[in-house]
């Protein structure tokens, strides 16, 4: 056999092992190792605490950063300031993000229910 047929065979086997089906989705979570303050895309800021959790979206600046989502929104934390969770650990990892995204949807409408509100009460 050719060194050309090893090769391609070797990159065969590789891309087959590579390819995860299409309908498998790939999540990972990232838990902070310190709490942070973040401001999100919406603008708002949050106070993040230590052993939260939150779905990577993507690794930015050549793995020196994180993008991480919370609900709808996303905010970029140092990489060093978060670890990957470990698959074993996912659901304890689901967990803490439910409760994350409640308190967020929950300081959101109040925000929104206080700007909302006229200004001027009658007495």
């Amino acid at each position: 056999m050719t060194v050309m047929k090893v090769f391609v065979c070797l990159l065969g086997l590789l891309g087959a092992l590579l390819q995860a089906p299409a309908t498998e989705r790939v999540l990972l979570y990232a838990r902070l190792n310190d709490s942070l303050l973040v401001e999100l895309t919406d603008g708002s800021k949050w106070k993040m605490d230590k052993g939260d959790c939150f779905p990577v979206v993507a690794f930015k600046e050549a793995h020196t950063k994180l993008i991480l989502q919370l609900a709808g929104a996303q905010f970029v934390i140092p990489a060093s300031k978060a670890n990957i969770v470990p698959d074993k650990e996912a659901a304890q990892a689901v967990e803490k993000y439910r409760a994350n995204v409640n308190t967020y949807i929950n300081g959101y409408a109040n925000r929104w229910r206080n700007q909302a509100e006229p200004t001027n009460k009658p007495q």
